[in-house]
């Protein structure tokens, strides 16, 4: 007599994210079927890929599904324990004295940042047919940790047992293995949740989540998740302005070609590391909103003139080839993208001290910024300054440039700042 796990089911559900996962897909070309583990097929984690939004499912009961099949047995209680990847900082690891300590305490964040996040498969008699086939069988999960430790990649390996009557001794059935990506909230534009159909090229991609969920691993709130992405863009994966003609590489029109930018991250290659601010805004706006925070890439502008900055890849203070102005700026933007709504610009940094105007500088990268909380203010202003104001930062203190940056909205047909993915 034994016991085949046939098929699990995360997202059982595509119609809710409440209780179970969302509907996701891998890459542009890519479905990810359901069930998303197949006996005989699903052999590592990386192959049983699924999401959940904290937001939705906190307070609520998840729940799985799975299928099985049965050689002459017609019930059996089936339940499935964690198999922690860590051991806890009290447990012995083999190491001792006061390495082996702090061996265990690095393994046990490691398990707290990376390991299980589903929790257990709580026990449940299921009943066979006549044919041995159990049929999908729903499962509630015991003990999820979803929302713990904010967005991030989890491994969840679970072991399942079964037993023939109460009391009796556990038997093993099988070990799977499984690849969770925790985010804040259900995606926002572009991505989408419906239809969950194979032809849906919008639904989230677990090629971006690769990276979202790494660049905004352990955040708990949307500031925080952006924050962290907009600096990785900045300073972490080896982009440089174009000094030379501030053109896109990524965007083009109403759309953002996210897979030539997948393949940057991964290779380094495609159209390579010089991008300008559409880019970098809709990059950051993109890969954010993946995670369920809700910015669009806005302008604003036009002609403007402009202070010394940092541009993205630059070492030192200074303006573009073409000289110290900007015919238009666009960045990650919050709320409606007007002069009280925060921003997130990834493609410069500005002087942060009392007197952004000279010389010496203190680099600032905007982060969760308000566009500008001195509208209409009689120019030049004075020093020293100390408002958290990103426009009277960006632009020179007169009427060429303070005062011809203003706020103009997204690009049209770029579905409001939030390009379509190809």
């Amino acid at each position: 007599m034994n016991i085949i796990i046939k098929a699990i089911k995360f997202n059982h559900d595509p119609n809710s994210a409440s209780h179970d996962a969302l509907n996701i897909r891998k890459n542009k070309s890519q479905f990810i079927d359901i069930p998303e583990w197949v006996h005989g097929t699903t052999t590592k984690a990386e192959d049983s890929l699924s999401a959940y939004a904290i937001k939705e499912t906190q307070g609520n009961t998840i729940t799985i599904q799975a299928r099985f099949k049965a050689n002459d047995i017609g019930k059996a209680e089936i339940r499935a324990i964690a198999i922690e990847p860590f051991p806890s900082p009290f447990e012995n690891v083999g190491f001792g004295g006061w390495l082996g300590w702090l061996m265990n305490i690095i393994l046990w964040i490691l398990g707290m940042t990376f390991g299980n996040v589903l929790g257990e498969v709580k026990a449940k008699w299921v009943t066979f047919s006549t044919g041995g086939d159990s049929g999908y069988v729903t499962f509630e999960l015991e003990n999820p940790k979803i929302g713990d430790s904010g967005v991030g990649i989890h491994f969840t390996t679970w072991k399942w047992l079964y037993r023939l009557e109460s009391g009796g001794p556990w038997i093993d059935i099988d070990t799977t293995r499984h690849k969770i990506y925790v985010l804040l909230d259900i995606p926002k534009d572009p991505w989408k949740q419906s239809p969950h159909v194979a032809t849906n090229d919008q639904l989230p991609w677990t090629e971006v989540l690769d990276y979202s969920c790494k660049w905004a691993n352990g955040q708990l709130t949307e500031d925080g998740a952006t924050g962290a992405i907009t600096k990785e863009v900045n300073d972490g994966i080896g982009l440089t302005y174009d000094m030379n003609n501030g053109a896109t590489k990524y965007t083009h029109g109403g759309a953002f070609n996210c897979t030539w930018f997948i393949k940057y991250l991964k290779t380094g290659e495609n159209l390579g590391k010089t991008v300008n601010c559409t880019d970098c805004g809709t990059i950051v706006t993109t890969f954010s909103n993946s995670v369920g925070c809700d910015l669009h890439a806005s302008r604003m502008g036009l002609y403007f003139g402009l202070n010394k900055i940092i541009a993205i890849g630059q070492s030192g203070w200074g303006c573009p080839n073409w000289g110290c102005k900007f015919s238009y700026h666009e960045v990650a933007w919050k709320g409606g993208g007007n002069d009280n709504d925060p921003l997130f610009d990834a493609c410069l940094k500005i002087d942060g001290d009392d007197n952004p105007w000279a010389a010496p500088h203190t680099e600032l990268l905007p982060v969760n910024i308000k566009f500008t909380t001195l509208p209409g203010a009689t120019l030049p202003l004075p020093t020293p300054f100390t408002a958290n104001s990103y426009r009277e930062r960006l632009c020179q203190n007169n009427a060429e440039g303070i005062e011809k940056c203003i706020a103009i909205g997204p690009w049209p047909n770029t579905n409001n700042g939030r390009r379509r993915v190809i």
